[in-house]
């Protein structure tokens, strides 16, 4: 879940250096970042020479209200970026969302077979300790609950793509 938040931050600022990383540890946790880690891989990349004009945004690009927005001039020495350069971003965005979302629904498919499997195989010491098939069919539950929440959120965040 995280790993959402920090891709969606990574793909929504504006920052003049664009090289995104995404790495992998060995619980399967996913990291996405703009500075390099042993063993990330970089999946964008982009100049870090700002563009001279910026793309104009729509009021319905924002989740802030409109009364609560302040109309306020950038920096002149603000980095912008040229439409061309903003749909590549978007478009990169809309791959790495799609990627994550397939991966999501792998989990999510991967986590409702373990509960079928976990719920037709209790083992000798789960039938003498009832309370232990509890906790683990719990904690499966929990993990579909989660995933779930994620491709929601991921389904949601692709709906906002331009």
């Amino acid at each position: 879940m995280y790993a959402k938040l920090i891709l969606s931050t990574l793909l929504i600022s504006g920052a003049a250096h664009a090289d995104i990383y995404k790495y992998v540890d060995e619980n399967g946790n996913v990291t996405f970042t703009n500075t390099p880690i042993k063993g990330a891989v970089r999946i964008m990349s982009e100049s870090s020479q700002p563009a001279t004009t910026a793309p104009r945004r729509s009021s319905s690009d924002s989740a802030t209200p409109r009364a609560a927005r302040v109309a306020t001039p950038s920096p002149a020495n603000f980095p912008k970026v040229d439409t061309a350069t903003q749909k590549s971003r978007d478009s990169n965005r809309r791959l790495i969302l799609e990627e994550e979302l397939n991966g999501e629904r792998a989990s999510l498919s991967k986590a409702q077979k373990n509960l079928q499997e976990a719920d037709a195989n209790r083992t000798a010491t789960e039938q003498a300790n009832p309370k232990l098939y509890l906790e683990r069919i719990g904690k499966l539950r929990e993990t579909i609950v989660m995933h779930e929440k994620n491709v929601a959120a991921l389904q949601a965040e692709l709906a906002r793509v331009r």
